[in-house]
């Protein structure tokens, strides 16, 4: 299975603060399933430069890849970028995409959207021959209206719900109907630590062969993997 949303990297964000932590979330990772992960480190526009990022991540990377074993599931890394006005004409930003590949993960703002920001992410994907994930997309219905939440999945991009969202009574209405209606292309567990954001895929996997089959679970891993092949550049 592959996590496409993870922040596994030591000391880049709020997630692993160390490397044992990061190989002890990538060991959890291992074993309910994963055997690829996306590193998806958070950047914010106002706090740093695309190139300070990359120098942080490709220092953190060094770290944590001297003190893998072999076993761990496989490390692409990549960005959770948040979207910001401007982001359209940002062509640094196109270097965090996941590496080797067309695909980014973009982060909502947690505000009412308006359809300006919808035309900023299509002239984004547009000038620079990207697709663009939207990252845990069951955390926003409560902030927007209901017309602007339905249409957003009417957008030529693609949907990753987290995990916890198939666990979450909250989150897992719409986590179920996403995925019953075709609209979930990737899953990610968002894990930050190994307390309470911990890796958890397996939860999700339970819920969805409960109230489906095994076969749903069968077909996001594969559909998931192939859309990351398939934008391999």
């Amino acid at each position: 299975m592959l996590d496409i949303h993870s922040h596994i990297l030591p000391k880049m964000d709020d997630g692993s603060r160390s490397v044992e932590m990061s190989l002890e979330m990538l060991r959890l990772s291992k074993q309910q399933g994963v055997d690829k992960i996306i590193s998806t480190s958070h950047f914010y526009a106002d706090v740093e430069s695309p190139s300070s990022f990359r120098e942080r991540r490709a220092h953190a990377r060094e770290k944590l890849e001297s003190a893998l074993t072999g076993s761990e599931p496989e490390i692409l890394y990549g960005a959770e970028v948040l979207y910001y006005p401007g982001i359209s004409h940002s062509e640094e930003i196109a270097g965090l995409a996941i590496k080797g590949t067309s695909l980014i993960l973009i982060e909502m703002p947690f505000i009412a959207w308006q359809e300006s920001i919808f035309d900023e992410l299509l002239s984004f994907q547009y000038n620079y021959r990207l697709h663009i994930i939207l990252a845990h997309v069951e955390r926003y219905q409560q902030l927007q209206k209901k017309n602007v939440y339905r249409d957003l999945f009417d957008k030529p991009f693609y949907f990753q719900c987290n995990a916890e969202a198939f666990t979450d009574r909250r989150s897992r209405k719409i986590a179920l109907e996403l995925l019953d209606s075709g609209l979930l292309h990737f899953l990610g567990t968002d894990c930050h630590n190994i307390t309470n954001r911990a890796p958890n895929m397996a939860e999700a996997k339970k819920v969805i062969e409960k109230k489906f089959s095994r076969g749903a679970w069968e077909e996001l891993a594969e559909e998931s993997e192939y859309l990351l092949e398939n934008h391999r550049i």
